[in-house]
């Protein structure tokens, strides 16, 4: 029996050895871990930090292509390419406000709502709240006795076109009942 307490304290012993070495294996890796995400963290930033100085520098060189005082080539094409963006965008605005003309043409005097990704939010904010506080302030018109007249509405030629032989050929019925009621039925 003494053999077995042996080999029992024995084994315990490995144990904890063995668990106290895992331990403090445990502990180095995750202080190795904690230091490499403490470093990766820094040149996350340093990373941003960078990109935030190339932004800038970007906008100081093109300031100064537009002041004529760029020479490089390369940076000169790029600073070109730009202002073809900036063309193509102002062209494209251009083409949107006359298709906008052209609709309020169209609609006569309504007004149309501008809810373009193009419009800035905050204008389109402050005119909605201008909107709104005329609608509160301003009491709603009182009935007139006759509506204005509005002018006759232009028919489209296709719908101002002479009726069809075979339309011709039948009444109409209100026309067939006017016949019919006015004139005494012969039987």
């Amino acid at each position: 029996m003494n053999e077995f307490w042996t080999q029992l304290k024995q084994f315990c012993s490995r144990l904890f050895r063995t668990s106290k070495h895992g331990m403090e294996t445990l502990a180095e890796t995750l202080d190795r871990q904690a230091a490499i995400q403490r470093l990766a963290a820094q040149a996350r930033a340093l990373s941003r930090e960078r990109n935030q100085l190339v932004v800038t520098i970007g906008k100081k060189v093109y300031a100064l292509h537009r002041r004529g005082k760029v020479k490089n080539r390369d940076v000169l094409a790029d600073c070109k390419r730009i202002d073809e963006i900036r063309d193509q965008i102002e062209s494209l605005k251009a083409q949107i406000e006359e298709i906008r003309r052209k609709a309020a043409g169209d609609l006569g005097e309504a007004e149309l709502e501008d809810d373009s990704l193009l419009a800035e939010e905050e204008v389109v904010e402050v005119e909605a709240e201008a909107r709104a506080a005329e609608a509160v302030a301003e009491p709603p018109p009182e009935p007139e006795a006759a509506p204005p007249e509005s002018p006759p509405a232009e028919i489209p030629a296709e719908e101002a076109a002479p009726p069809s032989a075979e339309a011709a050929a039948e009444p109409d019925e209100s026309e067939a009942s006017e016949q019919t009621s006015g004139a005494p039925s012969g039987g």
